[in-house]
């Protein structure tokens, strides 16, 4: 039986151009769930990466309640699935994902960063 992996990204074309053909590589080695937003171009993504899909709502701005929401989903697709490794992309894929994570006690748990945004952002969200 093969670990099981979770990759996440906020929103799906995060799983397109970042991760373009390691779901459908990293398959053969692990069992692969891939779970982002809009649920239409997830499954789009899946059937070409030949890999499992779950959709969970998350926007890319900071929304308390919407995150919230996204948080409890996520622990509950882990608790249900029991992964090995969760590996999140994405600012906020990966505040929530990380989180859900180490609070559904998944053993292995990786974030990638692939850009720093409020390095460039400007007014009271860049001010510290």
């Amino acid at each position: 039986m093969k670990n099981k992996l979770i990759r996440i990204t906020t929103v799906p074309v995060s799983l397109e151009k970042l991760l373009g053909g390691q779901l459908s590589f990293m398959k053969e080695h692990y069992d692969i769930i891939a779970v982002s937003s809009d649920r239409p171009y997830l499954e789009k993504i899946g059937k070409k990466e030949g890999v499992r899909t779950h959709c969970i709502p998350m926007t890319r701005r900071i929304t308390p309640f919407k995150d919230l929401c996204a948080l409890w989903q996520h622990i509950r697709l882990f608790r249900k699935e029991k992964p090995f490794i969760v590996h999140t992309h994405t600012p906020k894929a990966g505040t929530v994902g990380m989180i859900a994570a180490w609070l559904a006690g998944v053993p292995c748990r990786i974030h990638t960063v692939a850009g720093l945004p409020l390095l460039e952002i400007t007014g009271i969200k860049g001010s510290c």
